[in-house]
């Protein structure tokens, strides 16, 4: 233990901000995790349904309360562009979402009944979901800025911190709870987050001191309104599957589909810590035009998430059937193509990198929409043919088609290559194929933990590459 202190002290602080946002990352999702299986013994497939379609609901709300402003495109543009007062500006921004919250609010008190039920979800849900969207930009903001600047430390206390404490309510208030336990799931988990965002938005505003700022609130609204398009199908792309199937086929058949594509999810974990990293270095690269060093980090990066998505789904049947009853088994094979579909997402992100930073709202815009339109239709016909399996494999060609967009947009903008086209096509192809192929390996269990075996020993081999990239990626 005291070689592993002594190692890490060591590194270079932008290695230690990665390592620790990693932690973070996955100990916030692994409490989820932790805690799923208690939620899926307690709550029926419908109630387990019905907090799945409210998150769904929520990711979408929140692109309208938030005039995007939440999201890392606009706000790791924003925060490299104000590096010489991000407080100021990251308060001024609270005041738009805060300004864009109360206006819904409003809305849905002029016609409660029409959004309940356009949502199907009861007036408490409701409420929950615009407190939340009020109080919750404040942690996301301070929290990005804290990991833009790799002040980890405390970060990764309050991330944590505030993640088992919200967890351990909500498994303490559903024990307790004899009715109703979707709701108190929900509002139990909903009031410590909220919590922790009042205490955040309070001091932002002490440090920025800067609520409203007219010509900044202008200039954010012209990036912002285009990209409302992109954002909300970007959400759509990862929402609609759960609300369409629980339309069409029931709350129970999107309980399993939400926990099959929660187990998915594990690469996009990996893949948001280590992108605390990329997104400042791309935005860096770009405005010196460097794009070889952009080129060369990809690569590494890509190869850890692509393999962790193909042990997700090597894993899957074990792994279900610790985090739910027999009943969510049959969701299994939703895991393959939704874990492909989360590599080639990650891949998009690189790739839209470039439009962000020349802040091309109408291109992001448009290839968003088109990935979405290419989602919602082919759920409406797939889902009513196929069963609510389908919609996985319309998501990875939703993100198919995202990301060949996205590809082609950075090459239009800088008029040269920035990605190598061999590696992209080859590792996408490499993936989606050890992905799917994993639907055919479910009934071996032994070759399948070979093969997990194989590709662990694998990422033993290029650690050193791995580690070596993420040194050089300085600010």
């Amino acid at each position: 233990m005291k070689a592993i202190l002594n190692k890490f002290k060591s590194m270079p602080e932008s290695v230690k901000a990665t390592l620790v946002f990693a932690i973070a990352s996955f100990a916030t999702s692994g409490i989820n995790y932790l805690t799923t299986p208690i939620f899926t013994r307690l709550l029926s497939g419908a109630e387990y349904g019905t907090v799945a379609v409210y998150n769904s609901w929520y990711s979408i709300i929140r692109v309208f309360a938030s005039m995007t402003l939440i999201f890392p495109g606009i706000l790791n543009v924003g925060l490299y562009d104000h590096s010489e007062n991000r407080w100021k500006y990251l308060s001024s921004m609270l005041g738009i979402t805060s300004l864009c919250t109360l206006v819904l609010g409003g809305v849905y008190a002029l016609c409660p009944g029409l959004f309940q039920n356009l949502l199907g979800l009861d007036h408490s849900l409701m409420v929950l979901m615009l407190l939340s969207c009020f109080a919750l930009p404040a942690t996301t903001m301070w929290t990005m800025k804290q990991r833009y600047e790799y002040r980890y430390k405390v970060t990764f206390f309050v991330s944590v911190g505030s993640a088992v404490l919200a967890q351990a309510v909500s498994v303490i208030a559903v024990l307790a709870a004899k009715e109703n336990l979707d709701q108190v799931r929900l509002w139990s988990a909903g009031a410590v987050n909220m919590g922790v965002g009042a205490v955040l938005f309070c001091y932002i505003l002490k440090q920025g001191r800067s609520f409203v700022d007219l010509p900044l609130w202008k200039k954010t609204f012209l990036v912002a309104i285009p990209l409302i398009p992109h954002y909300l199908g970007g959400e759509l792309l990862s929402s609609m599957d759960k609300i369409m199937i629980d339309a069409m086929v029931g709350k129970a058949e999107a309980g399993i589909y939400s926990l099959a594509a929660i187990l998915s999810a594990i690469g996009i974990l990996l893949w948001r810590a280590l992108s605390v990293m990329f997104n400042p270095f791309a935005n860096a690269k770009l405005g010196k035009r460097e794009f070889a060093d952009i080129r060369e980090a990809v690569k590494p990066l890509m190869l850890v998430v692509g393999v962790l998505c193909v042990i997700a789904s090597l894993a899957a049947p074990e792994i279900i059937r610790i985090l739910a009853t027999e009943e969510y088994l049959a969701g299994v094979y939703v895991v393959p193509p939704v874990a492909a579909g989360i590599f080639i997402h990650a891949m998009y992100d690189t790739f839209a990198a470039v439009s962000f930073f020349h802040k091309k709202s109408s291109r992001i815009m448009t290839a968003t929409l088109t990935a979405a339109a290419v989602n919602l239709v082919g759920n409406y016909l797939f889902i009513k043919w196929f069963g609510y399996i389908a919609a996985g494999y319309t998501t990875l060609l939703s993100n198919l088609v995202l990301t060949a967009m996205h590809y082609r947009s950075a090459r239009l903008i800088e008029k040269e290559e920035i990605y190598d086209p061999g590696f992209s096509l080859g590792s996408v192809a490499l993936v989606t194929a050890g992905c799917l192929l994993c639907n055919l390996l479910y009934p071996f269990f032994l070759i399948r933990y070979l093969c997990v075996a194989a590709l662990l020993a694998f990422l033993w081999t290029r650690r050193k590459s791995v580690i070596d990239m993420l040194m050089n990626m300085k600010v």
